[in-house]
């Protein structure tokens, strides 16, 4: 079976933020801080301490090295804040395979936060984790605007340009990945 894609352009994950934001301050309390994991959750993470009006602190957690191969998870930058007693809302872009947002809820905790919780914009079925919100379910390999020069390097041997071309890609784009990959 070949994999299937899903592009988001800027303005669609925009939008996706937006949705995720109203859900959370129509359905959750207040948070004390929000912690994105990098490098997904940094936009998403930005977008919603606007939203919500809430300070943003990161953790990196390194996962992927390739479309669908998960390497070791590895977290190559700590929290630098204190949350102790706080409530935290953790996001990721995506809850793919689940062991990076579960990995970074388990990290966490070593903190004694009063409580965190998980968003995501996008959640397949098939990981082992699944977040407290999220906006939207697919089994597709999500293509973020984020990420256009990585996708297109791991992608250019894999298809056509045409393929790339009616992924959305611009041949601007194909062509700076290809110079630079």
């Amino acid at each position: 079976m070949s994999m299937e894609y899903l592009p988001v352009s800027w303005n669609e994950y925009i939008v996706l933020a937006q949705n995720l934001a109203a859900s959370l301050l129509k359905n959750e309390g207040p948070f004390d801080e929000i912690v994105a994991i990098a490098r997904g959750g940094l936009t998403l993470g930005h977008l919603l301490s606007d939203h919500l009006h809430l300070p943003i602190c990161s953790i990196t957690i390194q996962s992927y090295t390739d479309i669908q191969k998960q390497g070791e998870l590895q977290i190559t930058a700590k929290l630098g804040r204190h949350i102790t007693g706080k409530r935290i809302l953790l996001v990721d872009d995506i809850a793919d395979s689940g062991k990076t947002l579960k990995r970074a809820v388990n990290y966490l905790r070593r903190f004694k936060p009063s409580s965190i919780t998980t968003a995501t914009m996008f959640y397949k079925p098939h990981s082992i984790f699944h977040p407290d919100y999220f906006i939207q379910e697919t089994k597709k390999w999500v293509i973020f605007p984020t990420e256009i020069t990585e996708t297109l390097t791991l992608l250019q041997g894999k298809m056509s340009k045409e393929k790339l071309l009616s992924l959305g890609f611009t041949q601007k784009q194909i062509s700076f990945a290809n110079d630079h990959s």
